[in-house]
């Protein structure tokens, strides 16, 4: 089973998943991503494409690359003289971990007005969705509290 990402931030004001990874990191992500899953990345593919829009230090690329994997985002597999880095996730699924993960700080904190906001999103199918996440956060605590 992949460990949950490592999502300790909330910067609403960002776009795309730069609500919850630096710049950098996302970035690599979205480099990453690009490629097909089971070839992986390496730094050095990453710096090249990277050292074309901003002047970075190899050694920032890796040491992002492995905070990037310490936070569960990407695994590390030792191949010859480089690692060789793999999305733990989609861009999807990381995108679905981040966002239920906020409602369910959202739900635990201020259910009333959550479930409020739901009700005054202007997309239905979008506010289906999030009432569906939500209840299935409501199901897994239930669950655990009951462990």
């Amino acid at each position: 089973m992949t460990p949950e990402p490592e999502i300790s931030v909330f910067r609403p004001d960002r776009p795309g998943i730069r609500k919850v990874l630096g710049d950098l990191e996302a970035e690599i992500m979205e480099l990453v991503w690009e490629r097909p899953t089971e070839q992986g990345t390496t730094v050095r593919d990453v710096f090249e494409v990277l050292y074309e829009r901003r002047r970075l230090a190899y050694t920032t690329v890796m040491n992002t690359m492995a905070r990037l994997a310490r936070k569960n985002l990407l695994r590390a597999e030792k191949a010859e003289q480089a690692y060789v880095y793999y999305p733990n996730f989609t861009r999807e699924e990381f995108v679905s971990r981040f966002v239920g993960r906020i409602l369910e700080n959202l739900l635990v904190s201020f259910a009333g007005a959550t479930l409020e906001g739901l009700e005054a999103l202007s997309d239905p199918q979008a506010a289906a969705r999030a009432r569906r996440l939500l209840d299935e956060i409501a199901r897994r605590r239930a669950a655990e509290e009951g462990a």
